[in-house]
């Protein structure tokens, strides 16, 4: 068989999908809201305010209104669940509280005392029961705490990084894994969402791990790594680190990103250069990935980047909507007052008729979960 052929069918395959999640958008945006969810204050620094401000997505992003939230601290993560239609959020360090999405309500909140750690970058499963709560990048509490989603209540720890650092938590598509990362530990822990026991330790990496993402088939790790201006790939399956990716020209840079995450059809990833207001976008459909291009972005912050579930955007930290395809800034987020929103912690919400029926994540996953003929 010829050597290209496998490549051209599985690309085929792949705009088949896309095609089909293309008609699907159109036919459904006829019934539903695509939301865009961005907490504020950013505990990393950002926007003004206290609350969650909410973007009209088929609208140019527009300003919707404001959920108040008189008492919200530095967010520090956000999730939800269409099954429960409840979003959470961590902020001010150590507490983590959770909202009715349909009455906009606060249900529950919770303190974690300094000696039981924080709350920092959160993840829920799939099925609305259990959140996966990192104890802060700033902590030297070594766990993630497990949570159980409906009442608060404290279910399990499991023991990640004996330095603490507890920071970013990935959560699978299926919500078989939790992929679990601290700031002091150069390895990606795995865990079981079904025993909260671990599976695996990835690494080690060439030093600690900050914002990482995973492809959709949970073949594929990308971290930002301490003292690189690039990142690390590495294999989940083997739990063998794979390259070392340095950005052209900056290799020399002893630096981390700040950022990473692939567009839902795996096909780039993009990392986030802080330092430089800038984003790289490498070419993923070969390993180790290839630089394409430089996107420059029009603020300063601490980095972070994600997409919209279908990929039709992309998100920054710096406010700025940008389209994959043409690698162009065509839409800031801005508030009542007209004023940038700068925030990474934030989460799109798809609504029918007020009720949630899906959800993304802060993070970046691919969204390719099969093969050609498999």
């Amino acid at each position: 068989m010829n050597a290209t052929l496998p490549r051209i069918l599985s690309r085929m395959f792949l705009a088949g999908l896309l095609l089909g999640a293309a008609v699907f958008a159109s036919t459904a945006m006829a019934d539903e809201q695509h939301l865009l969810y961005v907490t504020v204050p950013d505990g990393a620094g950002g926007s003004k305010g206290h609350g969650i401000y909410i973007f009209d997505i088929e609208n140019d992003h527009k300003f919707v209104r404001a959920i108040d939230i008189p008492d919200m601290g530095g967010t520090r993560g956000v999730c939800a669940s269409p099954v429960t239609d409840k979003l959470y959020y961590a902020h001010g360090n150590t507490k983590l509280a959770c909202i009715d999405l349909r009455t906009e309500k606060k249900l529950w909140e919770n303190v974690y005392p300094k000696d039981e750690g924080g709350c920092d970058r959160i993840q829920i499963t799939p099925d609305g029961k259990k959140l996966y709560v990192p104890s802060g990048w700033w902590s030297s509490d070594a766990y993630n705490k497990v949570v159980d989603a409906a009442t608060g209540e404290l279910i399990t720890k499991i023991n990640l990084a004996d330095a603490g650092g507890c920071h970013n938590t990935v959560m699978s598509l299926d919500g078989t894994r939790a992929y679990c990362a601290s700031t002091k530990y150069s390895f990606l822990t795995v865990v079981d969402t079904r025993t909260d026991e671990i599976v695996r330790r990835v690494g080690p990496y060439m030093a600690m791990i900050w914002p990482h993402t995973i492809n959709g088939r949970q073949t594929l790790s990308f971290a930002n790594v301490d003292h690189i201006v690039g990142f690390e790939v590495a294999d989940l399956v083997t739990g063998e680190k794979l390259h070392t990716v340095l950005v052209p020209g900056l290799e020399d840079q002893r630096r981390r990103c700040h950022g990473i995450g692939l567009t839902p059809d795996e096909t780039e990833v993009w990392v986030v250069d802080q330092d430089k207001m800038q984003l790289h976008v490498f070419d993923a459909t070969v390993m180790p990935p290839v630089f394409k291009q430089h996107i420059d972005t029009s603020a300063k912050t601490h980095g972070w980047i994600t997409f919209s579930m279908d990929g039709r955007f992309a998100y920054p930290d710096t406010g700025d909507v940008i389209d994959p395809k043409t690698k162009k800034i065509i839409g800031t987020l801005t508030d009542a007052r007209g004023e940038r929103v700068i925030s990474s912690k934030f989460i799109e919400i798809h609504l029918r008729d007020g009720d949630p029926i899906r959800v993304g994540q802060q993070m970046g996953l691919g969204r390719v979960t099969s093969v050609l003929g498999k």
